[in-house]
C-alpha cells in the first residue's frame, strides 16, 4: 500500500499542471511511497496531454466541479494518506514529502502550512498550533487549505458536493468532526498561487452565496451526528455569523443589493 495518494482536479489548467506535476515526481521519497491520481474535468485544453507524459492514474469526470472531481479521485485512492492538490498548485520544496512521512505517526489529519501567493502578494498561512482538535473545529481560519492531508479510510461516506462553489466546507469540517488525531506539520507543504490578486470570488452571486450557507447549515446535522463535537459546532455557527449572513442573502434577494465576496462572508 502507498503512503500517500495525490489527489488534484484538473480543468484547462495547461499553463500549470506541468509545474504541479514536476513538484511531485521531483520528490526525494521514493516513487514506491505515492501514487498520483489526477482527474480531468472536461478540459479542452493541452493539458491532458500534458498530464499523460507523467506516471499518473487519469481519470475523467464530466464537469462536475472540482468537489466531484476530488470524489473520483478518492474513491479509487490505495494510500494510507490523502494530500489534496489543485492543478495549479505545487509542492513547496523536493523533500517535504520525506519529511511528512517521517513526522506522520498514524495521525487522523495533518494540517499543514501554505505559502499564498496572489498576483504579487505572498505571505504564509499555518494555523495556531496549540489549538487542540476541538478547538480547531471553532477557531480555525483556515481549514480548508491547510488540512489537505488525512488518513484515506478517515474518509470513508464522507465526500465532496459535486457542482459546488463552496465544496471544501462540509466536507473538512466532518473530517474534523470524525478525526481522534491530529499533527501539526511545521513545514510549508504547498503553494497556493493564482496569477493574480483577484479571481472569480470577487465575482460573487446569489448562487455562491447560497451555496455558502447551505453548507454551513450542515454544521447543525454534524452536530445531531458527532454529539461530541455538538457545543464546538454551535461555536461555529456563531462565528460564522451564520443568521447575520441570511439576513444578508434575504437583502440581496429582496433589495438586489449584491455583496463582494469579502462583505458577504465577513
Amino acid at each position: 500500500m502507498y503512503k500517500f495518494s495525490i489527489v488534484i482536479p484538473n480543468y484547462n489548467k495547461e499553463k500549470y499542471i506541468r509545474r504541479c506535476l514536476n513538484s511531485i515526481f521531483t520528490q526525494s521519497i521514493k516513487k514506491q511511497n505515492y501514487e498520483v491520481i489526477v482527474i480531468d474535468d472536461g478540459s479542452t485544453d493541452s493539458s491532458v496531454d500534458i498530464i499523460r507524459e507523467y506516471d499518473v492514474k487519469l481519470l475523467n469526470s464530466n464537469r462536475l466541479g472540482a468537489g466531484g472531481a476530488r470524489n473520483k479521485g478518492i474513491n479509487i485512492a490505495k494510500g494510507k494518506y490523502i494530500i489534496l492538490l489543485d492543478s495549479d498548485d505545487y509542492l513547496y520544496k523536493n523533500d517535504v514529502l520525506e519529511k511528512l512521512d517521517r513526522e506522520i505517526t498514524n495521525q487522523d489529519i495533518i494540517f499543514v502550512k501554505y505559502k499564498q501567493i496572489l498576483g504579487q502578494e505572498e505571505k504564509v498561512i499555518e494555523e495556531n498550533k496549540e489549538n487542540t482538535l476541538e478547538e480547531q473545529i471553532y477557531k480555525s481560519n483556515y481549514f480548508c487549505c491547510t488540512l489537505k492531508c488525512f488518513k484515506r479510510e478517515l474518509a470513508e461516506g464522507i465526500r465532496y458536493k459535486e457542482k459546488s462553489y463552496h465544496e471544501d466546507i462540509s466536507f473538512t469540517m466532518e473530517l474534523m468532526c470524525k478525526a481522534k488525531t491530529l499533527l501539526y506539520f511545521d513545514e510549508i507543504l504547498y503553494v497556493y498561487y493564482k496569477e493574480e490578486n483577484a479571481s472569480t470570488i470577487d465575482h460573487y452571486t446569489v448562487r455562491k452565496a447560497l451555496d455558502f450557507t447551505m453548507q454551513i447549515l450542515e454544521y447543525l446535522y454534524f452536530a445531531d451526528k458527532y454529539k461530541d463535537r455538538k457545543q464546538s459546532l454551535i461555536n461555529r455557527m456563531e462565528q460564522e455569523k451564520y443568521l447575520l449572513k441570511i439576513s444578508k442573502l434575504m437583502d440581496w434577494i429582496e433589495n438586489d443589493k449584491s455583496y463582494s465576496y469579502d462583505e458577504f462572508l465577513k
